[in-house]
C-alpha cells in the first residue's frame, strides 16, 4: 500500500526513568522515515507516560508540522501487552485533543496492537535463531562489587512524588518536569530537603498533573509550571498548604498550621 504525504504517523510507545526509550524509538522513527518515499508522511514519536513528548504534543507537533494539511494521522501502538482500559483511555486523550483544537483537524485512528502484528510469530523465530547462533553470554567480571552509593540512605527529608502516569502526562506532567526539577536544583533549601520522584499512575487523573509531598501526605493537583515554585516553597519554608491546589491531605505540621488562601 502507498502512503502519500497525506497520512502523518504516531509511534507510540512507553517511556522510562533512562533515555533508553527515548533513544530507541527516535531509532525507530529514524528507520520508518527512510525507508518511505520521499513524499511520504511525516513520522514522529510520542509516549504513553514517564517520557516527553505525550500523544496531545505529538500531534500537535505534526499538524504544525505538515507542508499541507493533513487527511489522516494513524497512531501506532509499539508497546506490549496493548492494555484495553489504556487504550479506551488513550482514545480519550485524543478526542479531548480534538476538542481543544481549532481549525479543521485530520482524522485520527488507531492501528492494531502490537501483538496483532501479521508475520510477528515469524519474526520471533528469526531473532530466536540469529540468538542462538551469533549471541554472546554476558562478561560475568566482578558482577558481585557494587557502588558504595548503592547502599546508603540519602538525607532528603521529604519526597515529591511526581505522577507521570498516561492521564497525567497527557494534561502536561512530563513537559512540566524539567521545570520542577529547575525549581528544586536553583533553591538550596528545597534541594537539600526534597527528593524528587517520577510515578506511574497515582489514581485521582481528573486533578492532574499531580504531586504528592511526603511524609506529610499532601496531595496537590491541577498544577501548572507557574504555581511550582510557590506551591514547594511556602510548603517547606512556612508550612503552608496551597488551598488552591490542594487535593488531599491535612495542612502541614502536626500542629495544624494554617492552610493558605
Amino acid at each position: 500500500m502507498q502512503l502519500d504525504a497525506g497520512i502523518g504517523i504516531v509511534l507510540l510507545g512507553r517511556g522510562g526513568l533512562g533515555s533508553a526509550a527515548k533513544t530507541e524509538l527516535a531509532a525507530l522513527v529514524q528507520a520508518l522515515q527512510q525507508s518511505l518515499p520521499a513524499n511520504a508522511p511525516a513520522v514522529v514519536a510520542a509516549f504513553v507516560d514517564r517520557t516527553a513528548p505525550a500523544l496531545p504534543e505529538a500531534l500537535d507537533a505534526l499538524v504544525m508540522a505538515a507542508a499541507e494539511p493533513l487527511q489522516t494521522i494513524v497512531i501506532v501502538p509499539v508497546f506490549v501487552p496493548d492494555e484495553p482500559a489504556l487504550r479506551r483511555w488513550l482514545h480519550k486523550a485524543v478526542m479531548r485533543w480534538r476538542a481543544a483544537s481549532t481549525g479543521v483537524l485530520p482524522r485520527t485512528v488507531f492501528a492494531s496492537p502490537l501483538l496483532q502484528t501479521t508475520g510477528l510469530p515469524d519474526l520471533l523465530r528469526d531473532k530466536v535463531a540469529q540468538a542462538a547462533v551469533a549471541a554472546q553470554e554476558p562478561d560475568e567480571g566482578d558482577w558481585q562489587s557494587d557502588p558504595k552509593a548503592w547502599s546508603e540512605v540519602p538525607e532528603h527529608q521529604r519526597h515529591v512524588l511526581w505522577c507521570t502516569g498516561p492521564r497525567c502526562a497527557a494534561k502536561g506532567a512530563l513537559s512540566m518536569w524539567p521545570a520542577l526539577t529547575k525549581v528544586v536544583r536553583e533553591d538550596p533549601q528545597l534541594n537539600k530537603q526534597l527528593m524528587l520522584l517520577q510515578t506511574s499512575c497515582q489514581y485521582p487523573c481528573n486533578h492532574g498533573p499531580l504531586m504528592i509531598v511526603y511524609p506529610e501526605g499532601v496531595w496537590y493537583g491541577k498544577l501548572d509550571e507557574s504555581a511550582l515554585k510557590t506551591v514547594l516553597t511556602d510548603h517547606v519554608r512556612q508550612g503552608l498548604v496551597s488551598r488552591k491546589h490542594c487535593v488531599h491531605g491535612a495542612p502541614v505540621g502536626s500542629d495544624a498550621s494554617p492552610v493558605k488562601a
